[in-house]
């Protein structure tokens, strides 16, 4: 069916143009657009052309622009600049992704433009953490009106949650925009070498320098009172979830892995309530895959 998919969409410009602000639109209702609106311009840059897919990226920015343009209470620039990097930077990796030939590579270079991201945020904001008070005041206060029971002093509460905010934005970013990519050279591959993608992706690893900076990262942040260490470190756990995840594939690949517990991680991923362990669970995965994996990657 992927294939078909991609088919479709490459097979005239203007069924991904109709594609992509169908999906663009459709991202602010539902999670999975999101995914498919960003993974559209990364099949065409690599494909195509950077121009055409510059267009499907503005195409989807657009629609999702226009559909949240709509919601009550008005939505602050912040708002509308996540869409654009959710769309816009899987077609930039797609674009580096050409150049380098290395899915790797490129996986790396997300994870640090992210944590640069963040880093000139947070020095450059007067208040990066503050900044959320108010919002997140509103809505605790929405959420104990709609009956949720919330223990604690609400101040402490907020407060909490503020720290969490971006670090938490970021490492969403991260696994969305990423996974765009993933979605849409995954649709390149059927069409120009089928099979190649699943070797690319069970090679996915951090390496020995981003995996040291992870381990002191981890520790400065359990020592260290910083929002910016703590917004890194949710960042640095996206990174290993994907690492996990891509080495359970490989572990399915080599015959360690049954497929149904494959598919149960993916079931469990999408499971709201559970969502957050198995995120975490993976990311141990993948900590201890960057440092006890051969430097010899399996196919």
């Amino acid at each position: 069916m992927h294939r078909e998919i991609a088919v479709w969409l490459t097979g005239h410009p203007w069924r991904a143009a109709i594609a992509s602000a169908v999906c663009g639109a459709l991202s602010q209702v539902t999670a999975p657009f999101v995914v498919l609106a960003g993974a559209i311009p990364v099949l065409v840059a690599l494909r195509f052309d950077l121009r055409y897919a510059f267009a499907m990226a503005v195409t989807a920015t657009t629609a999702a622009s226009w559909v949240a343009l709509s919601a009550e209470p008005p939505l602050g620039g912040w708002f509308f600049f996540g869409i654009g990097l959710l769309f816009f930077g899987p077609m930039l990796l797609a674009w580096l992704l050409r150049r380098a030939a290395s899915l790797n590579l490129i996986f790396q270079v997300a994870v640090l433009g992210m944590a640069a991201l963040l880093t000139v945020l947070h020095l450059s904001l007067p208040d990066a953490t503050g900044m959320w008070l108010g919002l997140l005041n509103d809505m605790y206060v929405s959420l104990t009106k709609a009956g949720l029971v919330i223990e604690g002093d609400q101040a402490v509460i907020v407060a909490a949650w503020a720290r969490l905010m971006w670090g938490t934005l970021a490492a969403l970013v991260l696994a969305t925009g990423f996974s765009s990519l993933l979605l849409g050279r995954w649709w390149q591959s059927l069409l120009d070498a089928p099979g190649t993608f699943g070797v690319e992706y069970r090679q996915l690893r951090l390496g020995r320098t981003l995996g040291i900076a992870t381990t002191v990262l981890f520790i400065a942040a359990l020592a260290v009172d910083s929002a910016l260490i703590a917004s890194l470190a949710w960042v640095a756990f996206a990174a290993l979830a994907f690492q996990g995840l891509a080495a359970a594939h490989r572990s399915k690949a080599v015959g360690r892995l049954n497929r149904g517990w494959l598919v149960a991680i993916y079931v469990l991923l999408v499971a709201l309530p559970v969502t957050w362990v198995v995120v975490f669970m993976l990311a141990i995965w993948g900590f201890a895959d960057n440092w006890l994996r051969p430097r010899t990657l399996l196919n």
